[in-house]
């Protein structure tokens, strides 16, 4: 992705690193930069002071992760991965359309108030209209 729009994208969305009523979806086609961008953040989170304990980043394309397909899998991971963390948690999830139900997670994980999402995913499901009524609360 070009700096200057990684930039533009970076100013729309740097107000809401810390909203955790929000979930945030990066969506576009595959390989345009989504994955960059998120850890783009991630790093910049990390320069504000954050500490990488509770940066925690899940990419659902790389091995050791390929098996996890059912929200069960997914909500017992996030657990295993945050169990010990104090604060606001800071979740990134990369391709989260592998998972069945991961909207279902996600939406447990963002009402329980201290955890900031983030996830990536191909345009095709992430901006179909299933998602809006599955992703209850408040998305961008």
């Amino acid at each position: 992705m070009q700096l200057f729009k990684r930039e533009n994208y970076l100013k729309k969305i740097r107000g809401l690193y810390d909203a955790v009523d929000i979930i945030k979806v990066i969506t576009g086609v595959r390989r345009c930069g989504k994955s960059s961008l998120m850890l783009t953040i991630a790093d910049e989170l990390v320069d504000r002071g954050v500490s990488e304990d509770n940066i925690i980043y899940i990419d659902l394309d790389k091995h050791g992760y390929r098996n996890i397909k059912s929200a069960d899998q997914l909500d017992a991971l996030i657990e295993e991965k945050t169990m010990d963390i104090k604060g606001t948690k800071y979740l990134f999830i990369d391709e989260v359309q592998n998972v069945d139900g991961f909207e279902e997670v996600l939406n447990g994980f963002r009402s329980e108030d201290d955890y900031s999402i983030f996830v990536t995913g191909l345009n095709s499901y992430l901006l179909s209209g299933e998602l809006v009524t599955k992703l209850t609360g408040r998305y961008i």
